[in-house]
C-alpha cells in the first residue's frame, strides 16, 4: 500500500529512491541516460548547465511519476493494483477497501453476450442501419 501523490524523496534522492523501492528498470535507464549525458558533457558537447538541466528534468519526472513507476513494477511482481481508496491513516483505507470489496462482491456478475454478430437484428444488416436496405 502506498500513498498517490507526488513523491519528494524521489525528487531529493532519485537513484537512492530507485534502489530503496527495488525499481531495477528505471534505476537502470537513470545509469544509461546519466552515462549519456555525463559522455557528452566531457566531450563538449553539452553545457554543463544544461546537464544540470537535464538532471533537474529527470529528477521532476521522478517525483511526478514515482507512484506509477512502483504500481508499474508492483504489477509485474504479480500484484495489480486492486482499487484506490482516500483516508486518513492506513486502517481506515483498509477499513474503506474491504468495505467496498465485499459490496462489489455482493453484485451478481453480468450476463453473457447473446449469440451472433448482432443478436435479434436481421440478417445482412451491415454498419449503423436499423434495417436492410435503409
Amino acid at each position: 500500500m502506498f500513498r498517490v501523490g507526488f513523491v519528494w524523496p524521489a525528487l531529493v534522492f532519485g537513484p537512492l529512491w530507485l534502489i530503496a523501492r527495488r525499481l531495477w528498470r528505471p534505476l537502470a535507464l537513470w545509469i544509461v541516460v546519466a552515462a549519456l549525458v555525463r559522455a557528452a558533457t566531457t566531450h563538449g558537447l553539452l553545457n554543463p548547465g544544461a546537464a544540470f538541466w537535464l538532471y533537474l528534468l529527470a529528477a521532476l519526472y521522478l517525483g511526478f511519476e514515482g507512484r506509477a513507476l512502483e504500481a508499474a513494477a508492483l504489477t509485474r511482481r504479480g500484484q495489480p493494483l486492486a482499487d484506490i481508496v482516500c483516508a486518513a491513516d492506513s486502517s481506515g483505507a483498509e477499513r474503506a477497501f474491504f468495505a467496498r470489496a465485499v459490496d462489489l462482491a455482493a453484485v451478481p456478475p453480468p450476463a453473457p453476450p447473446r449469440s451472433g454478430p448482432a443478436a435479434g437484428a436481421p440478417h445482412g444488416v451491415i454498419g449503423l442501419f436499423p434495417e436492410a436496405g435503409g
